[in-house]
């Protein structure tokens, strides 16, 4: 669905991954005495289509274990039904040992992909340039792997930390007495990041209208019922046609249609990291 940041997973953090499913050995397969044998695992979809997404990683993963990759698709692929998408050869032990590891990574990745891909076309139908995008709400721990799978899916990250934007909410502007003393200091904020778009959260119009006048780049709309932020859209828009507005708050694929036909620009959600993982279906067999 078009071209991401490209992020990557280094050789430590996968190590990391195995390690919580194997940090001894394979009891298994060593006790049965076939560690030796020459197998072929196989990655492939059940009954339904996916967004395939960290697969670069996966087979990586087969690569520390010495295994040959014959073939994977790159992430962001739509992988029809009953279709291999990694297959990779090697040694029976090296083919167990990353077995899980490498199907809970693609299950968790390519679920959210799938879901991604799924809103993003939702949104599109009705509104063709928005830009649907997630929040920083990830799971502990998952936020790479997260962030790559949204972008598989053809969505973007709305900020991938505190450090490279400025967004600014209700808890920042409780610190100042007054619309005068905050539009002093945004005053300050633009003049000292001049390359940076200045982002403002609204929870409802009169609060949009008066962080536009403050000189706001960007207006996140956050919790509008439907018809309010369709009437917020119109109003900014005629005063002030170069605004950015974003909406967030209770969104997903469920209504994502219906948020895109109120002419805002992007939609921010936490939605794909719930998403249903990918049911994936692995096999390991003997050459």
């Amino acid at each position: 669905m078009g071209d991401y940041q490209v992020i990557i997973l280094n050789d430590h953090e996968l190590e990391s991954l195995l390690a919580e499913d194997v940090p001894y050995g394979d009891l298994t397969t060593a006790s049965l005495g076939i560690t030796d044998r020459r197998a072929r695992i196989t990655f492939a979809t059940r009954e339904r289509p996916l967004v395939a997404s960290c697969t670069e990683e996966a087979v990586r993963l087969c690569g520390l274990y010495g295994l040959e990759i014959d073939g994977f698709v790159k992430s962001g692929t739509l992988v029809p039904p009953k279709s291999v998408f990694l297959e990779a050869r090697g040694e029976a032990a090296h083919c167990h040992r990353i077995w899980k590891s490498v199907q809970n990574l693609l299950d968790y990745a390519s679920g959210i992909a799938t879901y991604t891909r799924e809103a993003v076309l939702l949104a599109r139908t009705v509104n063709p340039d928005i830009v649907v995008a997630t929040t920083r709400k990830t799971t502990p721990f998952t936020k790479k792997i997260a962030i790559k799978a949204v972008e598989s899916g053809g969505g973007v990250a709305h900020r991938l930390g505190l450090s490279e934007s400025i967004l600014v909410f209700e808890y920042h502007r409780v610190f100042f007495s007054s619309d005068e003393a905050f539009g002093s200091a945004l005053g300050k904020a633009k003049k000292a990041n001049p390359e940076k778009k200045i982002v403002i959260e609204a929870s409802n119009i009169a609060e949009a209208l008066k962080f536009a006048r403050l000189g706001a780049d960007i207006l996140q709309l956050e919790k509008f019922p439907l018809t309010k932020l369709a009437d917020a859209v119109r109003i900014l828009r005629a005063d002030y046609p170069r605004i950015t507005l974003i909406a967030t708050g209770g969104i997903s694929a469920k209504n994502i249609a219906e948020y895109a036909g109120t002419g805002v620009d992007m939609i921010v959600t936490s939605s794909p990291y719930s998403a249903q993982p990918a049911d994936i279906k692995v096999r390991i067999e003997p050459l």
